[in-house]
């Protein structure tokens, strides 16, 4: 499994956090989590002090090149579901798996 740069992981974080900015300004953040080639998508709501709730969204795996693959966190089993993305695709970019999880997990945080 190939494994993202940190030049890459740096650049997905501030391409995803930038595009939360746009779609939830409400929330203070977006971080990942990174495991070997994937990362673990998580946002944050609050004031910006220690009660911050963080919402678990999603999975990306990095597949090489510009294809990464997309699981959706479901909190009934707190694991991670292969699903597809807004788009139809099973694969795509980080910014795409933000957007898709976002439907599901941030309803509540919309602009």
């Amino acid at each position: 499994m190939p494994v993202p740069t940190k030049r890459l992981k740096d650049l997905v974080e501030g391409t995803v956090d930038h595009r939360a900015s746009q779609t939830h300004p409400v929330l203070q953040e977006i971080t990942i989590r990174w495991r070997g080639g994937f990362g673990y998508l998580s946002a944050w709501a609050g004031e910006g002090d220690d009660n911050d709730e963080e919402i678990r969204l999603c999975r990306i795996e990095y597949l090489g090149g510009e294809a990464w693959a997309f699981a959706l966190y479901a909190p009934a089993t707190e694991g991670y579901t292969p699903a597809a993305l807004v788009t139809g695709s099973r694969i795509g970019s980080p910014t795409e798996a933000y957007d898709t999880a976002a439907i599901i997990h941030l309803t509540d945080y919309q602009k």
